[in-house]
């Protein structure tokens, strides 16, 4: 065997490669290529490389034959090259180690662009306090025309991070940019407005909701402060149309490319779907296979009871553009202080919603309605449960499907466990697992929030967080990813990610090393799992005959390197049906 074979797979070998006949003589495989037509070549060879297929056997082999986008065989190295034929194109690996295609199982593609290059950043630690913040933005107000909405994108928990320990004001807002409308984010679940913004969207004294799910937070006397919870239907970022194209045909698939992966699970506001869908049917050729979930609201709002508007058109191929499911927001998230739980936060922040336990957006009812909606549809169901009580409900709502007797269709839990988990519901979420129950989590927030958790909910709460060992040994598959959004922009590195969860290192140090995982179950977070979780283990998440050729060749074999060199290794090329979309200079 050539460098890197060892324990080939033999599923999916050409019957012919063994029993094809000539002259009544079985042919060797030097033959195998020569004997075939030119139509059932492959069209290109992956050879010399340390190839983790992640299939059922685990194999490690050494090349793989492409045909039509799909892995036609894997094998020896010297093996693939022999089916080679004069039209075959050849590509050298180099000896790198190459895994299956990594697919990023929850994020939000398009608002990741937008934010990234039209918001101000304030984002720390480029950005360490308030007045840095709010000095940034007054320097942006000059060069925006009077009137004109000002964004502003702070990571999440700044109120923890900052040297003020706090968020700036309404007032402090209302002082930097006095003749705009500025919305300060912190994170995806938070935002801070001035008296402009609040006048702009109609917000009024006594008023506590806003119709989409946004909790307003009100001062003794009834006055709106400035701070609006969930408020991402509520208010007015949706970017110009002319950008929104931008993002979906070059600027994501871009930024996500360079960095290993070749699909996402895309979390899509119904008011965009318009564009991508426009953009599926164009001619234009993807370097990214996209599968929707659709959000209308955070609360779900609006969402119809007929989900075939949110499909691709007729005749987009769905290799590359599909419906997968919806989205909806059962709470908000525990870094703003808002996920839902049942005990309440450690003191007070005059950002914090009433009583403390954080924000319910969608109730249990809604909750059920919209589960049992996406099942009768054949289409995931994503239900955001951030705190405690709130991932109660979500497991509620799915036992409810699953007592209806109605078809078993994917059921997810986004951050299941990610800031707290009771035994009692890895219990539930366990039972559940078999009857279509996925979980998706977040690895990276461990080197971001481990330390705000301990300030938010103290130590007894924060240290039930991120037990991803707990959740593979109950047998949960959890799926990975990065929840971009474009608040946090170095969320894009999963190797990063998988550095965490292998060493169990966080932003407060060496954090319950016993949940630690091994290196192969962090590649199965962000391909095999993640490719079962949206119902397309049949065609991606391993390199084996018959699925996509999507491939993710690594800097370093992250194999054998020492587990602390895991969060430098970067992507040296993307494959994406074959092809290579993306390779390092």
């Amino acid at each position: 065997m050539s460098g890197g074979d060892k324990k080939i797979s033999r599923r999916g070998f050409l019957k012919a490669s063994s029993t094809m006949a000539a002259g009544g003589l079985l042919l060797g495989s030097g033959a195998f290529a020569s004997a075939l037509k030119d139509d059932a070549l492959p069209d290109v060879v992956f050879f010399n490389g340390k190839i983790v297929t992640l299939d059922s056997p685990e194999s490690t082999v050494g090349g793989a034959a492409v045909k039509d986008g799909k892995i036609l065989k894997v094998g020896g190295s010297d093996e693939m090259k022999k089916l080679a034929g004069g039209s075959t194109r050849l590509v050298d690996l180099g000896g790198k180690t190459a895994v299956p295609g990594l697919i990023d199982g929850h994020c939000h593609p398009m608002e990741t662009i937008y934010l990234k290059d039209a918001w101000v950043d304030c984002r720390y630690p480029q950005t360490k306090s308030v007045k840095e913040a709010l000095a940034r933005i007054a320097e942006w107000a000059k060069k925006t025309p009077k009137g004109e909405w000002i964004y502003v994108a702070c990571v999440s928990a700044s109120e923890n991070k900052f040297v003020e320990k706090r968020l700036p004001t309404k007032a402090e807002l209302d002082a930097a940019a006095p003749d705009n409308p500025v919305l300060l984010a912190n994170g995806a679940h938070q935002c801070v407005v001035n008296s402009l913004a609040l006048k702009r969207v109609g917000i009024k004294k006594g008023m506590k909701r806003l119709p989409r799910g946004a909790t307003v937070v009100l001062d003794k006397k009834g006055e709106p402060t400035g701070v609006l919870l969930d408020a991402m239907a509520d208010i007015p970022t949706v970017p110009t149309l002319a950008e929104l194209e931008r993002c979906y045909t070059s600027g994501i698939q871009e930024f996500w490319n360079r960095n290993g992966f070749t699909s996402l699970l895309a979390i899509t506001p119904a008011a965009a779907l318009p564009v991508l869908q426009k953009v599926a049917a164009s001619k234009m050729t993807p370097t990214i296979r996209y599968t929707t979930s659709i959000w209308t609201a955070a609360n779900g709002k609006g969402m119809p009871e007929n989900l075939s508007k949110f499909h691709m058109p007729k005749g987009v191929d769905p290799a590359w553009y599909r419906f997968g499911g919806i989205k909806v927001w059962i709470d908000g998230e525990n870094d703003a202080r808002t996920g839902y739980m049942c005990e309440p936060y450690i003191g007070h922040f005059d950002t914090d919603p009433p009583g403390g336990h954080g924000t319910l957006v969608t109730p249990q009812p809604q909750a059920n309605r919209l589960a049992a909606l996406a099942n009768k549809a054949s289409a995931l169901c994503m239900l955001h449960c951030s705190g405690d009580k709130a991932a109660t409900i979500g497991l509620n709502a799915y036992e409810q499907v699953v007592k209806s007797g109605r078809p078993k269709t994917n059921m997810r839990i986004e951050h299941f466990g990610m800031f707290q988990l009771t035994d009692a519901q890895l219990k539930r979420a366990k039972e559940l697992k078999n009857k279509g129950l996925h979980v998706s989590v977040q690895p990276i927030w461990l080197l971001e929030l481990v330390k705000a958790d301990y300030e938010n909910m103290g130590a007894m709460r924060a240290s039930t967080g991120f037990q991803f060992r707990s959740m593979i040994d109950a047998g949960l598959e959890p799926t990975a990813s990065t929840d971009m959004t474009g608040i946090y922009l170095g969320n894009i590195n999963p190797f990063e990610a998988m550095y965490a969860m292998i060493t169990r290192e966080s932003d407060r140090g060496l954090f319950l090393p016993g949940q630690a995982i091994s290196v192969t179950e962090a590649l199965k977070m962000w391909t095999v799992w993640a490719a079962k979780s949206m119902g397309e283990a049949d065609v991606k998440g391993s390199i084996e005959p018959g699925k996509y050729a999507d491939m993710t060749v690594l800097s370093d074999d992250i194999f054998t390197i020492p587990k602390e060199k895991i969060k430098d290794v970067k992507a040296v090329k993307t494959i994406v049906g074959g092809k290579v979309v993306y390779e390092a200079k």
